[in-house]
């Protein structure tokens, strides 16, 4: 995996939490200007290489193919949300909307052209290649600077996300049974893994994942390359396997001492095997000595 992602402190509605993100999310305006001409200093010296100028940072939105979430359609198609995103360099934004395409595109629709601020926006029900609308997202050196995925808490999702190596907005979806996506979400943010973004608070989200692509130099990374399949025995705990696992801490923990033990054997197997390597370069050298010191002995 490429990357770990900052979290976001807690909101609920209304109380404190909600006033400290609001403060905090006033005090990280002048903080973004500054991210930005940091941004377009980087692309003006990208241009005086010579080479050609790299294009905006791309957004994905992703709400499921199983139900809807409006409230997420509906603060990525505001003005405030679009200046955020100019702010920060994006240039796109990708929407995929399930079941409301309809409602999104009439929000859209009602936007001038300055609610956009520069931001090209696209929308569709449903996509047969979501990796591609990833990929989109994933900084790489000399063709696209790193954007971002938000998305619902959906473990498939969330994972494919995570193993491309895109930074990462869960959004837990409150309207789903036992509302299992927060436990999702508070759990990657808590591992450095993804940015937990909250309904009202995602421009506060979109600040975090600036400063991680910042920090991680996610920019720059190396060409991605697919995982091998099939997946190699050692590697069959798959991301998603892990994701779940980490709701259920007495049994992730088990499954880690198993890992460790694991791990411990492979390094003792091998620590063994550099051993007989040492010992057989020190026949051969002992054999060697052998050998002139019986040819010197013939000479006298």
């Amino acid at each position: 995996m490429v990357n770990g992602v900052n979290g976001v402190g807690g909101v609920s509605d209304g109380g404190s939490s909600s006033v400290s993100d609001t403060v905090a999310t006033t005090q990280t305006r002048e903080l973004k200007r500054r991210r930005v001409n940091v941004s377009d200093d980087g692309v003006e010296a990208h241009q005086a290489t010579g080479q050609p100028s790299l294009p905006g940072r791309s957004c994905f939105v992703t709400v499921g193919a199983t139900a809807g979430f409006r409230a997420l359609l509906e603060e990525v198609s505001t003005a405030e949300f679009l200046q955020c995103l100019a702010e920060h360099g994006y240039t796109t934004l990708e929407v995929q909307c399930g079941p409301d395409q309809a409602v999104f595109a009439n929000r859209v629709a009602s936007l001038s052209d300055d609610d956009k601020h520069g931001v090209a926006i696209h929308s569709f029900a449903y996509t047969r290649d979501m990796q591609a609308h990833i990929l989109n997202c994933r900084g790489q050196a000399g063709v696209r600077p790193a954007g971002c995925v938000i998305s619902h808490g959906g473990t498939g999702t969330v994972g494919e996300v995570l193993g491309i190596g895109a930074p990462l907005i869960v959004v837990a979806n409150p309207t789903l049974m036992d509302n299992h996506q927060l436990e999702l979400a508070e759990s990657l943010e808590a591992q450095n893994m993804a940015v937990h973004g909250r309904i009202r608070f995602l421009a506060a989200a979109i600040d975090r994942i600036a400063e991680r692509i910042a920090q991680g130099m996610l920019d720059a990374l190396p060409p991605y390359s697919p995982p091998s399949f099939p997946v190699p025995a050692a590697d069959r705990i798959t991301l998603f396997d892990w994701m779940v696992l980490t709701c259920y801490p007495d049994e992730l923990a088990a499954q880690m001492h198993i890992a460790d033990l694991n791990q411990a054997e492979a390094d003792f197997a091998n620590q063994r095997r550099q051993q007989q390597q040492q010992q057989q370069q020190q026949q051969q050298q002992d054999s060697t000595i052998n050998q002139e010191n019986n040819g010197l002995l013939q000479l006298d």
